[in-house]
């Protein structure tokens, strides 16, 4: 068994590197070298797909199919751009308005991943007429989302808090929301002192613009967001199932067309996640999580376990999706960890420490929110004059190491730990 865990270990790093190398899919990949290692070892066909996790994937399902509508529609939209106008003359509250938006945005659902794509598109626009830099509205915004990433009713809470389940914790859900929610603020803070964001290069023009009201379709559709809401935080409901019923409900009203709201399910994201699972499945099953505890406690002591996960997490995160690969990776190690090292080690310290490394990294050029930030700058013709694009690449690339350096740092503090003791 030593030697399969070996092997799926390999070949976990493998599909992250083919991924990654050849611009595909990780999860599809993983399935692929789970069905390799298969052949090899004797596995049945219905032990592979037993890795397949059902529950995740019709949650993640459900969710991101009602989102998806709501999109659609433009609901979303048009409620960014109204809070923008209510902003008025008052500059200095716009990048405090991009980070509650994205949190709100992120909070409420669909967790970072769509807004990733949504804030730079809201903030670059409002930067060139600002006067303030397009990377760091845009960086602000996306702080914004990932400090709500870990909310009990996005795709990446929901994930984070199975796989912490699994290994008997349950009360993790506050401390893991409260620690990425400081991180992310504190980043948020850094790229403001880094580019005077107290000083726009110009001071603000507020265009007339006439948004539109909400339509009946949009009113339905917050109505439709509000109940999925209240049914999962107040009477604990399945969020999945209840995303499920009521799109089927808002497509039966015709706020959209099914064809059109199923195409943009984020189908890469759902094959990510539970592609990987696959893999991880044979990994658990034959004891490679414990190598990767054993080779990770080597190195650990009671004061640097929690720093070296964030880093850890950071590189992967890199080259790797948080959701996708670092996350169901390295959350199963934090309990066997904390076992190993005692003292002040605390698992959902570490458990935070994977989310937050395997989040922020991700503002690189090579990752999904850097990428979306270039994007977005890239698709405007007077913002591409001003931030060519290997600027941009060089900048996001420094960001995300800085951001590395600056979450290991607040980790030797001790404030995760006090907060996953006292939350």
């Amino acid at each position: 068994m030593k030697s399969l865990a070996i092997i799926s270990i390999i070949g976990l790093a493998l599909a992250i590197i083919l991924g990654f190398t050849r611009n595909a899919n990780v999860g599809i990949i993983s399935i692929g070298i789970a069905f390799i290692i298969s052949q090899f070892y004797g596995i049945s066909a219905n032990e592979i797909i037993s890795g397949f996790n059902t529950s995740l994937f019709l949650t993640m399902l459900g969710v991101t199919y009602l989102f998806s509508i709501v999109n659609s529609n433009d609901t979303l939209t048009i409620t960014a751009k109204k809070i923008v106008k209510s902003v008025g003359k008052k500059t200095w509250l716009l990048p405090i308005v991009l980070f509650i938006m994205g949190f709100f945005m992120s909070f409420i659902g669909p967790g970072a991943i769509p807004c990733l794509a949504i804030m730079p598109i809201i903030a670059v626009p409002i930067a060139l007429q600002s006067g303030f830099n397009p990377i760091m509205l845009s960086i602000i915004g996306i702080k914004g989302a990932q400090a709500a990433r870990m909310s009990p009713i996005t795709p990446e809470g929901i994930l984070v808090h199975q796989l912490l389940a699994e290994q008997g914790i349950l009360d993790a859900v506050n401390p893991v929301f409260i620690s990425m929610f400081l991180m992310a603020s504190i980043n948020a803070i850094v790229a403001f002192i880094v580019y005077k964001g107290w000083k726009p290069k110009k001071s603000i023009e507020v265009e007339e613009e006439t948004l539109p009201k909400f339509n009946s379709s949009q009113i339905i559709s917050i109505v439709g967001l509000l109940t999925m809401m209240v049914c999962a935080l107040f009477f604990k409901m399945n969020v999945g199932l209840v995303a499920f019923t009521i799109g089927s409900i808002l497509v039966i009203l015709g706020v959209v067309e099914d064809s059109k709201a199923i195409k943009a399910v984020p189908w890469n994201v759902l094959l990510l996640v539970t592609g990987v699972g696959i893999l991880m499945e044979i990994i658990l099953q034959s004891g490679g999580i414990d190598i990767i505890i054993s080779a990770l406690s080597s190195v650990m002591s009671e004061k640097t376990s929690a720093p070296i996960m964030v880093l850890v997490s950071g590189i992967m995160s890199f080259f790797s999706s948080g959701l996708g690969v670092v996350f169901p990776t390295l959350i199963p190690t934090v309990s066997g960890i904390t076992a190993n090292v005692g003292g002040i080690s605390n698992a959902i310290e570490l458990a935070s420490m994977v989310v937050i490394g395997g989040t922020f990294t991700g503002i690189s050029p090579i990752s999904t929110a850097g990428a979306l930030i270039m994007a977005a700058i890239s698709s405007n013709e007077e913002a591409t004059k001003l931030y060519p694009n290997n600027k941009i690449f060089t900048e996001l690339f420094g960001w995300a190491f800085l951001y590395l350096i600056v979450d290991a740092l607040v980790t030797f503090t001790g404030i995760f730990n006090f907060i996953a003791t006292t939350f």
